[in-house]
């Protein structure tokens, strides 16, 4: 066995997993000028991992080496040549409570929510009730200010955003259309100001009147 040989037997044994070609290409450029078998063994045992990265230049350059290289260090836990005291490094093995206090605070503001939220739906039931028995009162109120029944009103289905004036001004209408007693269709515009004009007619031959009286007198 040449002296070559006997280098990279010896490299292969103590860089196990590491791909031949580059422990190859470290005993040949030990082996040269070498003759003294006996020098093997201080060859093999001066020759460290960082001469192995060394030796391939920059190892990520070829993917295969590259794993090789990092088959070898997962397999001896090291890194850059060197042991990994703990190869399954815990950053922070004993947290400390603090370092929760994100997920304490979530658990806690859920337990709130969880805790509340029954009351909230109670009060926004209780807000809308009140609206609606709100609404109520005021359609009611409206009714009867158009002299419509509360019976006929409680049966109409208004809209939330109707106009009650309009609204019950066209059922008025329509009740005194067909024919319903007690309600009279809503005077118009027109209605109204011949209504006012007969009135002052009325009041001017009252007067009249009273002034043809006294004279008489």
């Amino acid at each position: 066995m040449t002296i070559l040989e006997q280098i990279l037997a010896g490299l292969q044994q103590k860089f196990t997993g590491v791909d031949t070609a580059i422990l190859t290409r470290i005993a040949t450029k030990k082996a040269e000028g070498v003759t003294d078998e006996t020098k093997v063994n201080s060859i093999v045992e001066g020759i460290s991992f960082s001469d192995v990265l060394n030796s391939y230049g920059d190892f990520r350059a070829g993917d295969a080496t590259r794993t090789s290289v990092l088959n070898y260090e997962k397999r001896y836990n090291l890194k850059d040549g060197k042991p990994i005291e703990n190869p399954n490094p815990n950053p922070n093995p004993n947290p400390k409570p603090e370092d929760k206090t994100d997920d304490m605070a979530t658990i806690i503001a859920n337990a709130v929510n969880a805790a509340v939220k029954p009351l909230s739906d109670k009060l926004a039931q209780f807000e809308t009730e009140k609206l609606q028995a709100t609404r109520q009162e005021q359609i009611m109120a409206k009714a009867k200010e158009y002299g419509i029944p509360e019976t006929f009103a409680k049966r109409y289905a208004i809209p939330d955003d109707a106009d009650l004036d309009t609204y019950f001004k066209d059922a008025k209408q329509e009740l005194a259309n067909v024919g319903f007693s007690g309600v009279t269709p809503p005077e118009s515009a027109e209605t109204k100001i011949e209504k006012e004009a007969e009135s002052i007619a009325k009041m001017i031959d009252e007067g009249t009147n009273a002034i043809v009286e006294q004279n008489k007198n």
